[in-house]
């Protein structure tokens, strides 16, 4: 008796399992069903002609700190000979104002000049689902402060002149900061940038969090270099990469029109990770790779640890990653990231973390357990047309959505200035760190500010 209820309820748990099992195939298939498109759908490129004069021209650091520069450009479909010519001047009151009113007037008719430099180029062809391009850059190493103006030649064809300008050494340093540009075909992006660029002509440099462009297509591609228009040429603009860059897929595989684009990428890349870190004066600037497939962050774990390391002398250190280390759409989102970046983040006295991704605006100052306000501040920031639904995460100070933000950072000696703008040049955020003996001190000058943020947002939502 006792050996047939055994047996019966041996075959009713094998009933039960196979009820789970079931069950739970079932809702992975639903899942899969739902998410298939947004975990692994790469729609297909639309056709594109490259075109056969030199364009989509972008200057950005080099791989030798601030006084070092890279150039690329596009050109046609087949490798060319190519070159950039490049002067330097020094420009007088009258010849600086001939150069405002025709920007694109060489500097050899401006001023005292040096020879014209020719500098060769390195190319690469890229043939995707859409057509074929190719892609070339130029690097300037052991420049000197000064004016330069540049132009950018492949075979017979020629760019204009554009200028640019390397400062001296200085404790004096500014930078425009744009988290997701993420535009629409035909956006209105570039309206507000150049706006933007108006009132940050002194700017030493743009620095973007990633998501540049909505998808690796290259009609996205266009999309942001017309919105970057007049800045990419003349301010140097940097970049880490976002998921939008990636193509979807198990193991996802970065568009290498983004290393090309941002060419110091070309030599600074780390184990397949498109890493970076520079100096401009005293400030250290480190770009991360946060799309990473989770098994290799550990290796770039290590890399940053070392960049960390040599950057111990910096007065002021900044990371740039596109996934946010705390996210406000969800507790657990980038986990990894936060247990493996954060630590470092903090025991190697990194000053702020500028983040994308989440669609919104949040700021975040650190604190002890005595609540006294500490570094790093951490901030998310966007400036896509969608809009993401968050959640207010009390670790957070401030937030703000169905808005776009921009960042200015202004460091003076021993202060450093973080503003945030919405699009119509409006103050949204103010904080400012202050180092005096070792220390850093925390100043929220938002306080009176008022915060604008509906808990559904109503543009473009993604759950």
């Amino acid at each position: 008796m006792r050996k047939l209820k055994t047996i019966k309820n041996k075959k009713r748990f094998k009933v039960i399992r196979l009820c789970l099992v079931i069950i739970l195939v079932g809702i992975i298939v639903i899942v899969c069903n739902k998410k298939w498109n947004v975990w692994f759908g790469n729609p297909v490129e639309p056709p594109y002609a490259s075109s056969n004069v030199p364009t989509r021209i972008q200057l950005t650091l080099g791989n030798s700190g601030q006084f070092s520069r890279n150039v690329r450009w596009q050109c046609g479909d087949t490798l060319a000979v190519s070159k950039l010519l490049i002067v330097q001047s020094t420009i007088s009151d009258s010849a600086a104002m001939v150069s405002q009113s025709m920007p694109f007037l060489p500097l050899i008719v401006q001023g005292t000049i040096s020879d014209t430099v020719a500098i060769s180029a390195k190319g690469k062809i890229f043939q995707t689902q859409g057509g074929v391009t190719v892609s070339y850059y130029a690097e300037l190493t052991d420049l000197t402060e000064g004016e330069y103006s540049y132009s950018v030649c492949t075979g017979d064809k020629q760019s204009d002149w554009y200028h640019f300008t390397v400062k001296p050494y200085s404790d004096k340093f500014r930078f425009v900061y744009i988290g997701d540009i993420q535009d629409t075909i035909g956006g209105t992006a570039g309206e507000t940038f150049a706006s933007i660029n108006q009132t940050t002509k002194d700017a030493d440099l743009w620095i973007l969090g990633g998501d540049v462009i909505e998808r690796p297509h290259d009609q996205y591609w266009n999309e942001y270099f017309i919105s970057m228009d007049s800045i990419s040429q003349t301010t140097p603009v940097i970049a880490c990469p976002g998921n939008h860059e990636y193509y979807k897929g198990i193991i996802g595989k970065l568009d290498e029109r983004f290393i090309h684009t941002f060419s110091y990428l070309i030599d600074s890349r780390n184990g397949g990770h498109a890493v970076f870190d520079t100096r401009y004066g005293n400030v250290a600037i480190i770009m991360l790779d946060s799309n990473r497939d989770i098994w290799t962050l550990f290796s770039q774990h290590r890399w940053f640890k070392k960049a960390l390391l040599k950057s111990e002398d910096a007065q002021w250190k900044i990371v740039v990653l596109h996934h946010p280390v705390y996210s406000v759409r969800g507790k657990y989102n980038h986990l990894l990231i936060r247990r493996l970046f954060d630590p470092l983040m903090r025991k190697y006295g990194v000053d702020m973390v500028l983040q994308g991704h989440d669609h919104c605006y949040a700021r975040m100052i650190t604190k002890n357990n005595n609540n006294k306000l500490m570094t790093p501040v951490y901030l998310i920031s966007h400036f896509s047309p969608k809009d993401y639904r968050i959640k207010r995460d009390e670790k957070y100070d401030r937030f703000g959505n169905e808005m776009r933000f921009y960042q200015t950072v202004d460091i003076i000696s021993d202060t450093l200035s973080l503003k945030t703008y919405i699009e119509n040049g409006e103050l949204y955020d103010h904080v400012c760190i202050v180092k005096s003996n070792g220390m850093a001190h925390i100043i929220d000058k938002a306080i009176n500010i008022p915060i604008r943020f509906n808990t559904i947002s109503s543009r473009n939502k993604k759950k």
